[in-house]
């Protein structure tokens, strides 16, 4: 009995730990990483903000973006999500972020509809006049996903403009482009590699000559139409059948790519090596991407180039504001993807070992990363 009371007690100062939590906003994990009982205790707050004000359009944001995070911690949210939106559609069903968490929801897999582009549409209708960070992501790669070029430039030009964006991303993103051959091929997964690149072509009218392949978005029709206009060919079609499952379909666009632009074709270091898996004996790492290539070359002499010549690395030595948990570990990669430079500069040339060597260490330290995590990356300098 003893153990029923205290069990009980338990659980009551913790769902009164909860009700008292307050309400902040809730931000993507790329820009500020929060643990599992954070979103918890967030969606429980900002789920008693709906209940004191059921039009207030912030509050069931966010309590849709706790439920939603919730499950980026290995437990399933779906129930839950479905469970928020249900309720926000009975308060405000014509509402710009009902429309936006529809379209959210239908694309993240936490609903059961099929037609999620009309919440898309009905959403980008009622834009409101000051977006923030979820809005322009989600719309500039809603109109490249459908192949809409036009808006889609028009949108990422207005997101680099309102400088909400990681300025760590896009340097990194800068330095990724500037060591690549002209009209060459980027192909990557990630938000962080690819949204970016969208924003420098179209906001700074850089590097517009470079094609920026998202690789989840292959299996869109409306985007392998777009991709195959703008690289002048015919990719597969997944309606065509006669693939083991879509990562059989996925690789088999990626070589035909390969195929037609071979040493063009670039990936993003940070692609997961699953995806990178069939063509892994012809990438060569150069610095922060992975080129193809058929024939063996000395990939570390461009590697000292794209250093030397290419990559701004000075934004690494002083942080004046702290930046999006992404972009800082972006700063910190930098140690393990150039580290291997060092113990060629500390043979040949110690001036430029020591400024590479500072540049790393400070890509590290002046982040808000944990003690333990900054000492992960400062060891792989230490072992080389």
């Amino acid at each position: 009995m003893k153990r029923v009371i205290i069990g009980v007690w338990l659980v009551m100062l913790s769902l009164s730990a909860v009700a008292q939590t307050k309400a902040v906003r809730v931000e993507s994990p790329i820009v500020a990483e929060k643990d599992f009982v954070w979103y918890v205790e967030q969606k429980e707050a900002w789920k008693a903000q709906t209940q004191k004000n059921p039009k207030d359009e912030n509050a069931w944001l966010n309590y849709y973006h706790a439920a939603h995070y919730m499950g980026w911690w290995g437990t399933s949210s779906d129930s839950i999500v479905r469970q928020v939106m249900n309720e926000m559609k009975q308060a405000i069903p014509d509402s710009y972020t009902y429309n936006f968490c529809a379209y959210r929801a239908n694309i993240t897999g936490h609903s059961t509809e099929t037609d999620g582009d009309r919440y898309a549409e009905a959403a980008l209708a009622k834009l409101p006049a000051e977006m923030q960070f979820f809005d322009y992501d989600q719309w500039v790669c809603y109109l490249a996903m459908k192949g809409d070029e036009l808006r889609m430039k028009s949108m990422a030009k207005r997101y680099f403009d309102s400088g909400i964006y990681s300025e760590d991303i896009l340097r990194y993103s800068y330095n990724e482009l500037e060591s690549m051959d002209g009209d060459a091929i980027f192909i990557s997964s990630g938000d962080a590699a690819i949204i970016p690149k969208w924003l420098i072509q179209e906001g700074m009218g850089k590097h517009k000559d470079k094609t920026i392949v998202c690789i989840p978005f292959l299996g869109v029709k409306e985007y392998r139409e777009w991709l195959n206009k703008k690289l002048g060919m015919t990719l597969p079609e997944l309606e065509d059948g006669g693939y083991e499952d879509y990562q059989a379909y996925e690789r088999a666009v990626l070589q035909c790519i390969i195929d037609k632009f071979g040493s063009k074709v670039y990936f993003s270091a940070t692609t997961p090596s699953s995806i990178l898996e069939p063509w892994k004996q012809n990438l060569y790492n150069e610095g922060l991407l992975l080129k193809y290539s058929k024939k063996r070359y000395d990939n570390l002499a461009i590697k000292r180039r794209n250093v030397e010549e290419r990559y701004m690395l000075e934004y690494l030595l002083v942080s004046f504001r702290p930046d999006w948990t992404s972009g800082q570990r972006l700063s910190a990669n930098y140690a393990v993807l150039l580290a291997d430079l060092l113990p060629y500069y500390e043979r040949h040339d110690q001036k430029r070992y020591d400024w590479l060597m500072r540049r790393l260490v400070s890509g590290i330290s002046n982040t808000t990363l944990s003690e333990e995590k900054k000492q992960e990356y400062m060891n792989v300098l230490i072992t080389q």
